[in-house]
């Protein structure tokens, strides 16, 4: 196993890494901060050292760097880690563009070095549950229309700091809900394959009044001929997360914040499943963390590789563009 590990940005979801990756046994773990995050450092892990220059924190030599700044770095930074030799574990979505992410995969190819994307939703064992089902055709056959919606209000996501200075609300930042909650996509391509046609819209009102996408739809026409429409918010309250799949001899439901899988067949029986009553989202972050420690040991992992998230990005730089232009 990897003993020196590099995070970069140290906001909400740094933290989480630092913890889970020291729960998990790595030996050093430092941070590269720009000082510019806004969650409070009093009761938050402490890493070993902190370095305010990115090119000092990669000359120490980590064995593997954790990028969890701004979308709109994250590019840059991977880049910086693959030259200098580390793995990487870049924090969803991989950019905010397209533009670039060829040229780090090949230069992660020239230096054999690992770069994946961290949805911790596949690591969700109720959306676990769903892809066994549909893997097993004999249960309801083969998905035919997929409807997925999550819905959330971004105000709320960060208690701490004025939601309108926040990564998401901002565009020269890569926030949006297209980008930011692009989740759905992801795990939409993870259950039912790539998609041969996107199309989309983002929606005119803006009710939080930022300047990136606060609600959009998407709807994919996957390689199988299966149909999907995604629905994002960052505007609604309460939240919601879900998953409906109309399958050739039945429905799957799946209420993704209570953890709770239906299953109607077209006989007219039901089936229902439910995560442990003791689970937390939390336990799907270090599942993934764990599984890039285990991936790096040459272990096959549900971790979203850089082409399969790559392809989710552009779907979403497709619909932006459509309504904003270009994305630099």
């Amino acid at each position: 196993m990897i003993r020196h590990l590099l995070i970069c940005g140290l906001g909400s979801i740094g933290r989480r890494h630092l913890r889970h990756f020291r729960a998990l046994g790595v030996e050093r773990i430092d941070a590269y901060r720009s000082g510019k995050a806004t969650l409070p450092d009093e009761g938050q892990p402490a890493p070993d050292q902190v370095y305010a220059s990115l090119d000092e924190a990669l000359a120490q030599h980590p064995e593997a760097v954790v990028i969890a700044n701004p979308t709109a770095l994250h590019l840059e930074t991977a880049l910086a880690a693959v030259q200098a030799g580390a793995h990487v574990l870049v924090e969803k979505p991989v950019a905010h563009t397209t533009r670039g992410l060829e040229a780090l995969a090949q230069q992660a190819a020239a230096r054999r070095r690992h770069v994946f994307v961290a949805y911790n939703l596949r690591f969700h064992p109720a959306l676990q549950a769903v892809r066994d089902l549909l893997r097993q055709p004999s249960e309801v056959g083969k998905a035919v229309l997929v409807r997925a919606h999550f819905g959330a209000f971004l105000p709320d996501w960060h208690p701490w700091e004025d939601y309108r200075a926040s990564y998401a609300a901002r565009r020269d930042l890569g926030g949006g809900a297209l980008l930011t909650s692009s989740h759905e996509i992801d795990y939409l391509l993870w259950l039912l394959g790539p998609a041969e046609h996107a199309t989309g819209l983002t929606a005119a009102r803006r009710p939080l009044g930022t300047n990136v996408d606060e609600a959009s739809a998407v709807i994919l026409r996957h390689a199988d001929g299966t149909l999907s429409v995604v629905t994002l918010s960052l505007a609604q309250k309460p939240s919601s997360r879900s998953l409906e799949i109309a399958c050739e001899r039945g429905v799957i439901f799946l209420d993704l914040l209570q953890g709770i899988w239906t299953v109607r067949h077209a006989d007219g029986q039901t089936s229902e499943g439910r995560v442990p009553a003791d689970f937390q989202i939390d336990a799907t972050y270090r599942a993934q963390d764990w599984a890039f420690l285990q991936a790096l040991e040459g272990a096959t992992t549900e971790l979203a590789t850089l082409e399969e998230a790559q392809a989710s990005v552009a779907i979403a730089e497709q619909i932006l563009e459509a309504d904003y232009g270009p994305l630099v």
